[in-house]
């Protein structure tokens, strides 16, 4: 058996890029990480279908390559070239109206019959009480991770459910939807994990809406909160740690002013903060100055040098492997 590795340090392009990116972008992103000791470039929302924004592309899990020519066959090896990891985000339990998944598949979605849906961020929730979608969004899936050389899955949810009313089933069943609901998505996750045992996955619901025991047996680690502010950090991650290790916790230096409060505190602050969990970065290194460009490359050096004495961070190699 190999010996236990470390999880990478990871930079996520969202809040560097959100949906406007293309693919030199993402390799200039890329090659400063590097630089500065990052293990691992994620590709967030937008990589997919017509998703320029949150109103459409939802469920359409091809490639967009007007965004990415030549798609990933192209993108990932670059990647993978410059010596990073590379990690993906999906949000497959969600679906725009406006997508082809929808338009071909109206009775997947939870809604109730003759009642205007309630939407959460311009989406609907996908029906996984049927084995159908279950099995559909497998084959979409794990065609993907068979295809391409993707280390790491950030596996979103960004509302909650309502409307839950499945049209597989009659009007007297629909109080079983919630539970077959949740044993329908852990089928799902289940079979992915178990074909793809070398790929990290990351749970998120709004940030840290699924940290839950039941889900670790399959993410190890969850975003912790959409709320990246260090100073509220403090609080988020404290209370999370009653329950749970600092290793289940993701967390990220991301970009100040800070997008959700407006709150500028120094990078200092801000990696102090997220070293008490998984830590990354959530912004686009090359807006940083020299001096705050050198102060990352001693935080990477650092943590890595004190992880394991402080997270107890490693996993089980057969999960997830850094080699």
């Amino acid at each position: 058996m190999k010996p236990e590795r470390p999880r990478p340090v990871l930079l996520n392009n969202w809040e560097a890029t959100y949906f406007n990116f293309n693919t030199d972008k993402l390799l200039q992103i890329a090659a400063q990480a590097k630089k500065l000791g990052v293990d691992m470039l994620v590709l967030d929302d937008g990589w997919f279908g017509t998703r320029n924004d949150d109103n459409q592309g939802l469920g359409d899990w091809y490639i967009n390559e007007n965004k990415l020519p030549g798609g990933f066959d192209y993108l990932i090896p670059k990647i993978h070239e410059m010596g990073l990891k590379f990690g993906l985000w999906i949000e497959p339990e969600a679906v725009n109206e406006n997508s082809d998944l929808y338009r071909a598949h109206p009775d997947w979605a939870l809604t109730v019959p003759g009642r205007k849906p309630a939407m959460g961020r311009n989406q609907l929730i996908l029906d996984f009480s049927r084995p159908d979608v279950i099995d559909y969004l497998y084959n979409i899936l794990s065609n993907i991770l068979r295809k391409y050389d993707i280390n790491y899955i950030k596996w979103d949810m960004n509302r909650c459910l309502t409307d839950v009313y499945s049209h597989a089933f009659p009007a007297d069943r629909q109080g079983e939807i919630f539970h077959r609901y949740v044993l329908g998505f852990y089928d799902l996750l289940n079979r992915l994990t178990s074909e793809f045992p070398d790929v990290l996955f990351e749970g998120c619901s709004g940030g840290g809406g699924r940290f839950d025991a039941g889900i670790l047996a399959f993410c190890p680690q969850i975003w912790c909160s959409d709320d990246t502010d260090a100073v509220e950090r403090l609080s988020i991650q404290y209370g999370t740690s009653f329950g749970y290790p600092p290793c289940t916790m993701g967390a990220h230096v991301s970009a100040v002013p800070n997008h959700q409060t407006g709150r500028k505190t120094p990078i200092g602050t801000r990696a102090v903060v997220a070293m008490a969990g998984t830590f990354g970065y959530e912004l686009d290194l090359n807006k940083l100055s020299e001096q705050e460009k050198d102060e990352v490359r001693v935080q990477i050096q650092k943590f890595h040098e004190y992880d394991n004495l402080t997270l107890s961070r490693r996993i089980n190699p057969k999960r997830w492997s850094a080699s």
